[in-house]
């Protein structure tokens, strides 16, 4: 029994350090729009379903998008009300095996 107990109890802890948001790595793009955020976020998500399974948000003042692909990437835009327009927060990993695929920060940056 302690064994078992050591052994969930290690598994536990290698996961929980394991792991790191997307939030945790430097944003690949911190921009501001004139456009409203369901304006935003739906330019965005158009252009990242044509290659990645995508999910949106939105609240009052804030959305979100998050998407991911078969090659390994993870992408998260958070979007923030700012006066006439909105802050963008971009964030993203991709398998460092393969080379970088700009696609989705190309995407981010055109629905500005």
């Amino acid at each position: 029994m302690k064994r078992l107990l050591a052994t969930i109890s290690l598994c536990a802890l290698i996961s929980a350090c394991g792991s790191y948001g997307l939030r945790d790595t430097t944003p690949k793009l911190s921009s501001r729009t004139n456009k409203d955020i369901p304006t935003y976020l739906e330019c965005t998500r158009a252009k990242w379903a044509e290659t990645a399974q995508v999910s949106a948000s939105h609240k009052d003042q804030t959305g979100s998008l998050s998407g991911s692909d078969k090659a390994g990437a993870h992408e998260l835009i958070e979007v923030t009300a700012d006066g006439t327009g909105a802050q963008v927060m971009m964030y993203e990993t991709q398998d460092g095996k393969k080379d970088y695929n700009p696609a989705y920060r190309d995407a981010a940056v055109s629905c500005l």
